[in-house]
């Protein structure tokens, strides 16, 4: 998702219209930053942690994504679930 995000927002522009796949029927460059930016800050910070020894549970305990969780948290995935992917990934 993040490479995708970063492919996207280089062949975009400030007036390009993105339509995502979930949420807001449309979008935009800026938004689209802010959403890679949010998947990236979350990926860190599971990858730290995952690095210190923590295990799943634990990571899920430390609520990683609790900074976003109030604008990107409450739709689709709930933030456990979406940490235990992130987990799974790094």
């Amino acid at each position: 998702m993040i490479k995708a995000a970063e492919y996207n927002l280089s062949v975009s522009n400030d007036d390009t219209i993105i339509i995502p796949g979930h949420g807001k029927p449309v979008s935009n460059k800026s938004e689209l930053k802010e959403y890679r930016k949010m998947m990236v800050t979350i990926r860190d910070k599971v990858a730290y942690l995952k690095k210190q020894g923590l295990s799943r549970e634990q990571i899920i305990a430390a609520r990683p994504t609790s900074s976003f969780d109030s604008k990107w948290g409450q739709f689709l995935i709930e933030p456990g679930y979406f940490t235990k992917l992130v987990y799974q990934g790094v």
